[in-house]
C-alpha cells in the first residue's frame, strides 16, 4: 500500500462478520488468540486466549468496550481495561 492507492485499498477492504456471542477471532498466533471480538466477553477458565488478548465488547450498550486477558493459554481471565 503507498500512499497513491491508500484511499482504493480502504474502499476495497472486506469487513469482518458482525459480532455474536461467540468470539470472532482476529489475529492468532501459535500463542494463541491475541485479538478477538464479540457480544460476550470470554469467561472465565476458557482455553486457547493468550496472555495480554484484547477483546472487543461489540453489544452496543453503554459501558466497558475493551477487555485483556491476565490469565493464561489454558484458562483465560478477562479483566476490563480502564481508561483514563
Amino acid at each position: 500500500m503507498s500512499r497513491a492507492n491508500i484511499a482504493m485499498e480502504l474502499e476495497e477492504m472486506e469487513p469482518f462478520a458482525a459480532g455474536a456471542a461467540a468470539a470472532r477471532s482476529i489475529v492468532k498466533s501459535e500463542d494463541g488468540i491475541l485479538l478477538c471480538y464479540g457480544t460476550t466477553v470470554p469467561t472465565d477458565a476458557t482455553a486457547g486466549y493468550a496472555k495480554g488478548c484484547l477483546f472487543i465488547h461489540t453489544d452496543g450498550a453503554a459501558g466497558t468496550m475493551i477487555y485483556c486477558n491476565e490469565g493464561s493459554n489454558t484458562s483465560c481471565d478477562f479483566d476490563a481495561v480502564s481508561v483514563a
